[in-house]
């Protein structure tokens, strides 16, 4: 490759969709979006390493950022995979730059975008706050003392393994599965016998009087604000950033703000206990986490 581009590939890799752009701070062009292969180890790192060599023809790449599922070890490990088994104990850093010039760095996905959030969006400038990535599952990234925090394990908002049934009659007893988007825009598609295509789902359901998609919607906004409560209650946050695709829906993010008041109204001792945060959606959206996968690359170039 000739000369140095000032611009970063960024790959968000999810259950659903890898969406890729070239990124430069805030800037965002080329941008792409592919199914996520369901395939073995080897012939995903080779898909990805064609879609690097698509953009090289474009930009002389010489950075790569990855956000994925499943916790990120200090040595660009994935650790359970999430919705990408195939990603487990991978180490995508190793892996890509067996069959590229490039330098890469590999991050969880919520901690992607709370860390594009914190740099240049909703975040910037607060302590203490967190983002709750809504997708194929659900992840949390802390930004605790104005650092985006791991975890001595790595698994820091790990929130997939909430328990929210205490019975515990299965994987619908954990937050990973009642609060999947995809899922919920899946469900609502088949009342409504359309395509599971979250604008479509939503235009459908703000139209139409079904008792069956309220209660349903309803229901998941509800226990995204009980999961905003209970983070409240653990760790006294200024702010929750709402990201992924849904986080488009400006309406869901204020039925979820609505539930989340809601509940100091159920005993004044909450009130003057707790004090209430600010929800709002992210300022990117779901391209936070392409734009903190680039910051991350930049950062990482500058610590090492």
């Amino acid at each position: 490759m000739k000369g140095k581009s000032m611009w970063t590939l960024s790959i968000d890799i999810g259950g659903t969709y890898i969406k890729s752009a070239l990124i430069m701070d805030t800037q965002i062009r080329e941008k792409r979006q592919i199914e996520t292969p369901k395939t073995d180890k080897d012939n995903f790192i080779l898909a990805l390493v064609k879609l690097i060599r698509s953009y090289q023809q474009i930009e002389p790449i010489e950075f790569v950022g990855f956000s994925v599922p499943g916790a990120v070890k200090e040595a660009s490990t994935v650790f359970f995979g999430g919705a990408v088994a195939c990603l487990n104990e991978v180490n995508l850093k190793q892996e890509i730059e067996k069959h590229l010039p490039v330098r890469v760095f590999v991050e969880n996905d919520a901690k992607t975008a709370v860390l594009g959030e914190a740099s240049f969006g909703h975040l910037k400038g607060i302590e203490n706050g967190a983002g709750i990535i809504l997708g194929t599952g659900v992840g949390v990234g802390l930004l605790l003392d104005g650092q985006v925090r791991k975890g001595p394990h790595c698994q820091a908002g790990e929130v997939s393994f909430l328990i929210q049934d205490r019975e515990i009659n299965g994987a619908e007893s954990f937050a990973g599965i009642n609060l999947s988007a995809v899922r919920l825009v899946k469900e609502l598609a088949k009342l409504f016998q359309c395509e599971p295509e979250g604008p479509l789902v939503f235009d459908y359901l703000y139209q139409k009087e079904d008792e069956q998609a309220q209660t349903l919607y309803r229901t998941y906004c509800n226990q995204v604000a009980i999961l905003c409560f209970n983070i409240q209650c653990l760790l006294d946050l200024d702010k929750i950033i709402i990201g992924g695709g849904i986080s488009k829906q400006k309406r869901l993010i204020r039925d979820i703000q609505k539930n989340y008041e809601a509940i100091f109204s159920v005993s004044p001792m909450i009130e003057q206990t707790i004090t209430k945060m600010t929800i709002e959606a992210a300022a990117f959206e779901s391209e936070a986490n392409l734009i903190g996968a680039a910051k991350g690359v930049r950062l990482n170039e500058i610590s090492n």
